[in-house]
């Protein structure tokens, strides 16, 4: 808000100026203060900049004291025309074969030749019991359409094509599990389908639901025999059992058979299966107690007409061994494998240790250590010019904007020179590196110098590293990978040994020191100079900024006051000279008549 000031119309006065050189003078110490408010920012600025550094480093750290980091295996196949081939890192070194008998298949259906614009009637068509309905309007299209929008239901997906009048049905899964099951008292003539099997659905007569406990019934259990199957399926009965419970160990084991078992709209246990051939038997070896409890005994299935279709598994030899997958792509043995064909070549597969993944893992590592201590010795060392102060607005406003940066990058310059924080922390990282771990067997590699990464690097009459790059890391590439290539479980021992021991870290690998110096720095910084997302007063140079800040108010208002006071006072006294002025001009005026 303006105020109108009268200045020196009366006296002739330049109160204006008079009073900004004495408000000049007074506001010094303010100035002081915005100048100590502003350091205090750039030493914030710079230590956050350090800590994003200690924070990178850290959790480079953290995966370098993990086995997984040293653990990575190339696997090869002689034959991808059979199968491709990835190592894990629980692969063991090794040859290996593997013949693929069997290719794993969705299950597939296609319709009869489709006539007609439309379906022509109201009906419903159950798909994996899942309900469809179709209208008589409806196109093969729109029939297509609503089946694909349940898929994630029924695991099953049609194309229709126009043009061969056909529709293609196909499981959204591989394996023997995978089926299509379509049911409907017009699915066959609307599908031009014939009937391959008949479905018997047996109805519980008790109502349940899925968190009904059966805990009364704990120790029990059902048995469910299949034709076809080798064994009786079996489900124990636990005090913590619910309905829900042995419904999910049931359809878990008797995916691959096609039987499900749900309960419907009205609560009653369902036991579902696609193939009535495939008879089923749940009352030899169940208890009765049981039966009578999900509802089932006496119990009857009701037969429903079906066109019905599985999958098949992939079958496979790995070193003669014969397994069965739901999938093309399985794991054998850490070996992560994908089946290209069937048929009776034999692929050749051969596991080593991956040295270059490895190497470039710990060269990484010590590109990250040498790129943090690099920073913070610039930190440390970098000159600090006592007069360049940071500029106030006033002086700003005399100078160019090159000169402004100029003056300021000499100003924010040594802001954490010889800083004590990152002094210790330089030294802790060191001493990490230096000392050699123990707790290993005799013999072992207890040192980084030991596998070719030290200070110092001599390459015949070559020699890197010197006092001068404090405490750069050099590696002797050749050195390192023989080392990853002859002692790989050493060489992983020497990052990420841990002897849970927090009073000391002589049993530590270098990783696992590090990463704990790393987490030390770091919380040592963000208790100094928090993060972007810190509140002021919960860190050291917050809270100092905070002081300012109240300082600042303080001697801003304090300024504000004097000025006024100043104002009214030449005010007051141009007042009185004017009414001075014009009194005489009066007494003038009338002795001159």
């Amino acid at each position: 808000m303006s105020t109108l000031r009268v200045t020196g119309l009366a006296s002739g006065m330049d109160y204006e100026s008079m009073i900004k050189q004495i408000m000049d003078a007074q506001r010094v110490p303010l100035d002081k203060l915005n100048q100590k408010k502003q350091i205090n920012q750039w030493k914030q600025d710079d230590y956050r900049a350090i800590n994003n550094k200690v924070l990178d480093f850290k959790n480079a750290a953290f995966d370098m004291k993990l086995q997984s980091a040293y653990l990575t295996k190339t696997a090869s196949s002689s034959n991808t025309n059979v199968a491709t081939v990835t190592g894990t890192g629980t692969a063991i070194e090794g040859s290996y074969t593997l013949q693929v008998e069997q290719l794993a298949k969705t299950a597939t259906l296609k319709s009869g030749t489709l006539t007609g614009a439309t379906i022509g009637k109201d009906t419903t068509i159950t798909v994996n019991g899942v309900d469809v309905e179709v209208k008589s309007a409806d196109t093969y299209q729109d029939l297509a359409n609503k089946i694909n929008a349940q898929s994630v239901k029924t695991g099953v997906k049609v194309a229709y094509d126009s043009t061969l009048k056909t529709m293609f049905f196909s499981s959204t899964k591989t394996g023997a599990a995978a089926d299509i099951d379509l049911r409907g008292a017009d699915v066959t003539s609307i599908l031009g389908l014939a009937t391959n099997g008949t479905a018997t659905t047996t109805t519980g007569n008790v109502k349940l639901a899925a968190d009904t406990s059966l805990a009364s019934l704990a120790g029990k259990s059902i048995s469910l025999t299949i034709d076809g199957q080798a064994a009786p399926f079996k489900f124990d009965i636990t005090s913590t059992t619910t309905v829900g419970d042995l419904m999910s160990k049931m359809n878990d084991s008797l995916k691959n058979t096609g039987v499900s078992v749900s309960l419907n709209k009205d609560g009653n246990l369902i036991i579902d299966n696609p193939v009535k051939s495939k008879a089923i038997d749940f009352t030899t070896g169940s208890d009765t107690t049981v039966l009578d409890a999900l509802g089932l005994t006496g119990a009857t299935g009701k037969d429903t007409a079906s066109v019905y279709q599985t999958g098949q598994n992939a079958k496979v030899k790995f070193n003669g061994v014969e397994g069965e997958y739901d999938s093309n792509t399985f794991t054998i043995a850490g070996l992560s494998i994908t089946a290209k064909s069937e048929g009776t070549d034999v692929t050749n597969i051969g596991v080593t240790q991956d040295v270059d993944s490895v190497f470039n893992k710990i060269k990484s590592f010590v590109d990250k250590y040498n790129d943090l201590i690099s920073s913070i010795n610039s930190e440390l060392s970098e000159e600090k010019y006592r007069d360049y102060a940071p500029l106030t607005d006033a002086q700003k406003k005399e100078m160019t904007d090159d000169q402004i940066k100029q003056w300021e990058d000499k100003a924010k310059s040594g802001m954490l020179a010889n800083d004590s924080v990152l002094t210790s922390s330089l030294y802790s990282m060191r001493q990490a590196l230096s000392s050699s771990i123990s707790g290993l067997a005799s013999g072992q590699l207890k040192n980084l110098s030991d596998i070719g990464i030290s200070s110092s690097l001599i390459s015949g009459t070559s020699v890197s590293g010197s006092y001068l790059d404090k405490g750069k890391l050099y590696i002797d590439e050749t050195k390192l990978k023989q080392m990853i290539s002859e002692k790989p479980d050493e060489v992983m021992a020497l990052f990420t040994a841990d002897d849970k021991d927090s009073k000391t870290t002589a049993g530590d690998g270098v990783a696992t020191r590090l990463y704990n110096q790393a987490s030390a720095i770091f919380s040592q910084i963000v208790d100094k100079a928090g993060t972007s997302t810190s509140v002021k007063n919960t860190y050291v140079l917050g809270k100092e900024s905070l002081e300012y800040d109240k300082q600042i108010s303080a001697l801003q208002t304090r300024l504000d006051d004097m000025e006024t006071r100043y104002y009214n006072q030449f005010t007051q006294m141009e007042t009185y000279i004017s009414q001075m002025n014009s009194r005489s001009s009066s007494l003038a005026s009338l002795l001159g008549s």
